[in-house]
């Protein structure tokens, strides 16, 4: 039990430790106890990988070429999964097993425990963001294919080709196809 000078050193020394005051120090207390980087809400990159990642979302985004605001969001939220996944990656094979016996030891099987988690978690965005963005490549493929020019910039980007075909006044024109025939047109069943 502490004696009571003690705890009133303690009171006087705690009126002096306030933490930081400026936003600055703040922002650095914050980021005290930051190990990787793969817990907060928002991708974090080190300093030290700035140039790596540049690397990596320039070669992604050539290879993937998202266009518009919508598949750009998609392809960040695959660009941030990659590179979640490159990081935990990065993290296993830090973590340096010896022997079998190692994997007894409560504090790696923590540390595998934990990176594991957050695989499947990154894994889980990953595979979310490529199924949006292949739909989000398909509608615009499809979109430039088979509308004639001027019926695509009057519907909404989010309109799929399934909403286009159901419609009974929409006929998909296909490249090399012959002139329709409104009149057949308008006596013909909706194209399902």
């Amino acid at each position: 039990m502490a004696s009571a000078l003690q705890i009133v050193a303690n009171q006087a020394n705690a009126l002096l430790s306030t933490g930081p005051k400026t936003a600055e120090g703040k922002a650095k207390s914050a980021r005290n106890n930051t190990r990787h980087g793969l817990t907060f809400g928002f991708l974090y990159v080190e300093p030290a990988e700035e140039d790596a990642f540049c690397e990596f979302e320039a070669n992604l985004r050539e290879e993937l070429n998202p266009e518009g605001p919508i598949e750009d969001e998609a392809f960040l939220q695959f660009r941030d999964a990659a590179w979640r996944l490159e990081k935990i990656y990065a993290l296993f094979n830090e973590i340096h097993i010896d022997d079998v016996d190692a994997l007894v030891n409560p504090e790696v099987a923590a540390q595998f425990t934990q990176l594991n988690r957050y695989r499947a978690a990154a894994e889980m965005q990953l595979y979310r963001s490529i199924k949006l963005l292949r739909q989000l490549h398909n509608d615009r493929i499809f979109r430039q294919v088979h509308l004639r020019e001027g019926e695509a910039e009057d519907l909404p980007a989010l309109v799929t080709p399934r909403t286009i075909l159901s419609r009974p006044f929409v006929v998909p024109i296909f490249a090399n196809s012959k002139p329709i025939d409104a009149a057949c047109v308008a006596d013909s069943p909706p194209v399902r």
